[in-house]
């Protein structure tokens, strides 16, 4: 919240200092195009990192409530207990997730970190591509008109 009140609050003091409209609106579509760019080079990393990983079986055991970002899966491979890896989805849990049912992941070993993915990553991940990439597109689009002022 405090982000988008410093965000109005520069964007008025640009306006009183007399920076036009139009480059503030580039400006912005800028931003958010680099955003857009980050997100997706995410998803695509995340897509190879996913399908270079290892497939193999794990038992659900159960979901932790992590402190900052939310909750996650945890699952039992061989004995050791993996975290996935994106958040779990916490409204369908009981429809997502059953407790002690065998599912088919794929797991990244690095050398200091993993990597886990389940079924559940597989949506997100496509999401993200599909979402990021559209809007990815629309700025492109929309930061096009205004360079070429047909704005």
């Amino acid at each position: 919240m405090e982000f988008v009140v410093a965000a109005i609050i520069i964007i008025i003091l640009l306006l009183v200092l007399g920076v036009p409209w139009i480059l503030i609106v580039q400006v912005v579509v800028g931003l958010m195009l680099l955003l857009l760019v980050a997100m997706f080079v995410f998803f695509v990393v995340t897509l190879v990192l996913a399908l270079l990983s290892k497939p193999t079986k794990g038992r659900f055991l159960r979901i932790i409530q992590h402190e900052v970002v939310g909750t996650y899966a945890i699952y039992e491979i061989n004995g050791e207990e993996y975290k996935n890896t994106f958040p779990a989805e916490i409204m369908f849990v009981n429809k997502i997730y059953h407790e002690g049912q065998i599912y088919p992941l794929r797991l990244h070993r690095g050398k200091k970190r993993y990597m886990l993915y389940d079924w559940y990553s597989w949506i997100v991940i496509g999401a993200g591509l599909v979402f990021s990439g559209g809007g990815l597109v629309i700025a492109i689009w929309v930061l096009n008109l205004f360079v070429s002022g047909s704005v």
